[in-house]
C-alpha cells in the first residue's frame, strides 16, 4: 500500500470516527423540538469528539456519591440556572484535560431524590493563566473570567442539553 493510499485510509477512518461521535454524541447536545439560540455556535467535529470523550469520562459520576469517593467535594456553591458544584482540588491546575474536570456541576432533583449530573467544568486559577487557557478544538468554546473565585472556568453541558449551546456558561433548563 503506498503512502497516499495509507493516508486516505486514515482520513476516512478519522471522517467516520467524527460522525459516528456526531451520531453518539446528539442526545447529549440536542432534544427532538429544542432549538439553540442564535448566539450559539456548534462545536466543529473535533470538539465534538472531544465533548464524547469527556462525558464517557464522567458517565460514572452520576451518581454523586461515587464523585465524593474519588475525591470530588461539595464546595456549597450553587449558582440558579447552574447547579451545585463539586471540586477536585488536587487537579486545579494549569492543565486542560478534557477527561478530568476540575468541576462537576449537579442540580437538585424537584421530586427530592437525589441530585443529577448535568454538566462538567473546567478551571484554570489566574495565577496559572494570565489569558484564557486553551481548550476544546476550534473557536466554540469560551472561557470565562471569574473573579471572584480568581478562575478561568468553561462549562459543558454533556449531561443535560442547553438550548444556549453546549459551552454556554448558564442552562435555562437548569432551575
Amino acid at each position: 500500500m503506498n503512502e497516499i493510499q495509507l493516508l486516505s485510509r486514515r482520513t476516512a477512518g478519522s471522517l467516520a470516527a467524527a460522525t459516528l461521535a456526531c451520531a453518539i454524541a446528539t442526545p447529549a447536545f440536542a432534544h427532538e423540538g429544542d432549538t439553540a439560540t442564535a448566539s450559539s455556535q456548534p462545536p466543529p467535529a473535533a470538539a465534538i469528539l472531544q465533548l464524547e470523550a469527556a462525558r464517557q469520562a464522567a458517565g460514572r459520576f452520576v451518581d454523586v456519591d461515587q464523585a465524593l469517593a474519588e475525591g470530588y467535594v461539595d464546595i456549597g456553591v450553587f449558582f440558579p440556572n447552574m447547579g451545585w458544584h463539586y471540586l477536585k482540588a488536587d487537579i486545579l491546575d494549569a492543565t486542560f484535560d478534557p477527561e478530568n474536570p476540575e468541576l462537576l456541576v449537579y442540580a437538585d432533583d424537584p421530586c427530592g431524590g437525589p441530585r443529577r449530573l448535568v454538566a462538567v467544568e473546567y478551571a484554570v486559577p489566574f495565577a496559572l493563566s494570565d489569558k484564557a487557557p486553551t481548550g476544546f478544538a476550534g473557536r466554540a468554546d469560551a472561557w470565562s473570567a471569574n473573579v471572584a473565585f480568581e478562575l478561568w472556568t468553561l462549562h459543558a453541558w454533556v449531561f443535560e442539553y442547553n438550548p444556549d449551546g453546549v459551552f454556554a456558561p448558564n442552562n435555562p433548563r437548569v432551575p
